[in-house]
């Protein structure tokens, strides 16, 4: 499983040597119900290489897919027969209509809470820390894969271990607020910041490094 790399929306142009026609169409197609980004990119890229397709773009904010065809090219139906068999989440034409998979509610009484849930901005981390416990501040996007396996990874931890308490903050994507406070100079998410007990800063981590992230947690937790 790859992490998810800077920017969530993908453009791709076609190799036509004339231009975009006149009479091109521009077909919006939405995923619903989606768990990645990079299935919809994968899906551009399927898309740009079939004749008479002259640009495909994948917005993984808002889970839609936008191809410029000539008039006779069924988009719909070509993104219909590229959808992987094995993938539970499906297409619908329009605008508008595109979703994520919820995330995974925490356990009753898990000391876990959402501080940012679409890139808002928030000046100051350290209101959020837990004193006397280690926090985990995890910077994430509904289409990051990796940050979904991260997320049901720690809130398995925080389950069994009452010194542990999980912040969770969705950037949206690199440009907004959030993302223009924390994600410069990081190319990958998750992108996850672990503080002591006492509130100090032990270490950054950018990607999805689970056994890493559990000797960052133990380390801190060890801090007097």
């Amino acid at each position: 499983m790859k992490a998810s790399i800077l920017g969530a929306a993908l453009l791709l142009a076609g190799c036509a040597s004339g231009g975009i026609p006149g009479d091109a169409k521009t077909t919006v197609v939405s995923f619903v119900e989606l768990d990645c980004g990079d299935c919809g990119e994968d899906m551009a890229r399927s898309l740009i290489k079939l004749e008479g397709v002259h640009k495909t773009g994948f917005d993984a904010r808002k889970a839609e897919l936008t191809v410029i065809a000539d008039p006779g090219v069924d988009v719909f139906a070509a993104a219909q027969k590229n959808k992987p068999k094995e993938e539970e989440w499906h297409l619908e034409l329009g605008a508008g209509k595109g979703s994520y998979l919820p995330w995974k509610q925490p356990a009753a009484g898990s000391d876990v809470k959402q501080v940012a849930t679409d890139g808002e901005d928030v000046a100051d981390l350290a209101p959020h820390l837990a004193p006397g416990k280690v926090t985990i501040v995890d910077f994430s996007a509904k289409w990051c894969e990796p940050c979904r396996t991260l997320d049901e990874h720690v809130l398995k931890m925080v389950e069994t271990r009452q010194d542990i308490a999980y912040r969770k903050l969705d950037v949206g994507d690199w440009d907004t607020p959030l993302g223009k406070r924390y994600l410069v100079g990081v190319k990958l998410l998750p992108y996850v910041i672990v503080f002591d007990k006492q509130g100090k800063e032990v270490e950054k981590m950018s990607g999805l490094d689970i056994a890493k992230l559990e000797s960052v947690i133990n380390k801190a937790a060890e801090t007097k």
